[in-house]
């Protein structure tokens, strides 16, 4: 009679289990992780206050271990700006990028400064998408404007728009023939497109305009859930609602890194926004020793080019 009563209570125990393991399966599944940088300019180096690509390799693995729906965006400026990415022309940067599991990026005005001929280059480089909806040369798209990822059971569509600031910025000539489309009419017409055409659930565009430039597109234009945002380097811990859309930013040279948690039902969208900073990271995590041998041999490779070797 016991024997019986304790294979009762195991069964009893091993249906609670299942109940509360599918459960939390259920509740993971629907969630989208976002995890976002902006503002690099070449700080590919962990160092003093910030991350470098060692660290942010070691959160985005855990991150990727531990949700099945994660998404890793950057906001521009990221290729230029330190000598280990400027007398590689770049390089290095896409590379590591490549490495670490970069989902997409918007180039920023400093993203030029090799010339737009030599961005094209390092897209073809890029195991991630280069985006841009209002990059125009010749009357052609000079980027794809968007891209639609299933996840969660739900079409996310992420389109991007980059900064006219790119006139005043970079050199002339890196920019020559080119036009940079108006934010907020581009906006409006590929959230009609993504909503009528593309069918999407859940939209984000990937802005390197500003705080300023994406309040602005964020009063004018319905249908963007969020905004991940860049140029304008400001800091905001929990993210910044303006009318229905959720606008995130994460300062600049990694010192933080953006995380929105996005849960997605068929009668609502939560977006919570927090950021990690570079002290919490590295009380966390190790840095990645294979982006280490990998920056080693940048490393190398710039001493090279300084020695003229």
């Amino acid at each position: 009679m016991q024997f019986k009563k304790k294979i009762f209570i195991i069964s009893i125990l091993v249906v609670i289990l299942l109940l509360v393991t599918s459960t939390l399966i259920i509740a993971q599944d629907n969630k989208l992780i976002v995890l976002h940088t902006n503002d690099i300019h070449g700080r590919i180096v962990d160092d003093d206050g910030i991350m470098g690509m060692p660290y942010l390799s070691s959160v985005f693995k855990d991150y990727h271990s531990n949700y099945d729906n994660v998404l890793i965006l950057d906001a521009g400026d990221t290729i230029h700006g330190r000598p280990i990415t400027d007398q590689l022309e770049g390089e290095s940067t896409v590379k590591l990028m490549n490495e670490v599991g970069y989902t997409a990026m918007v180039p920023g005005n400093h993203d030029f400064n090799f010339g737009y001929q030599r961005l094209l280059e390092l897209e073809e480089m890029m195991e991630f998408d280069l985006i841009a909806a209002n990059v125009i040369k010749e009357e052609e798209l000079l980027f794809d404007p968007y891209l639609i990822k299933e996840l969660a059971g739900y079409r996310v569509a992420i389109f991007a728009l980059a900064t006219s600031d790119t006139y005043s910025t970079t050199h002339p000539d890196n920019v020559k023939g080119i036009d940079f489309a108006d934010t907020v009419e581009t906006s409006q017409r590929y959230v009609d497109l993504l909503i009528n055409e593309e069918n999407a659930d859940f939209i984000i565009a990937l802005t390197h305009i500003g705080l300023r430039g994406t309040t602005e597109i964020a009063e004018s234009v319905s249908g963007i859930d969020l905004i991940v945002d860049g140029h304008s380097h400001d800091l905001l811990t929990s993210g910044e609602k303006v009318a229905d859309t959720m606008i995130v930013q994460a300062n600049e040279y990694t010192k933080y890194l953006g995380r929105v948690e996005i849960t997605l039902n068929e009668a609502s969208k939560e977006i919570e926004a927090s950021v990690l900073s570079a002290a919490e990271v590295k009380d966390n995590y190790q840095p990645d020793p294979e982006i280490e041998a990998l920056l080693d041999e940048f490393g190398e490779r710039l001493t090279a080019i300084m020695l003229g070797l």
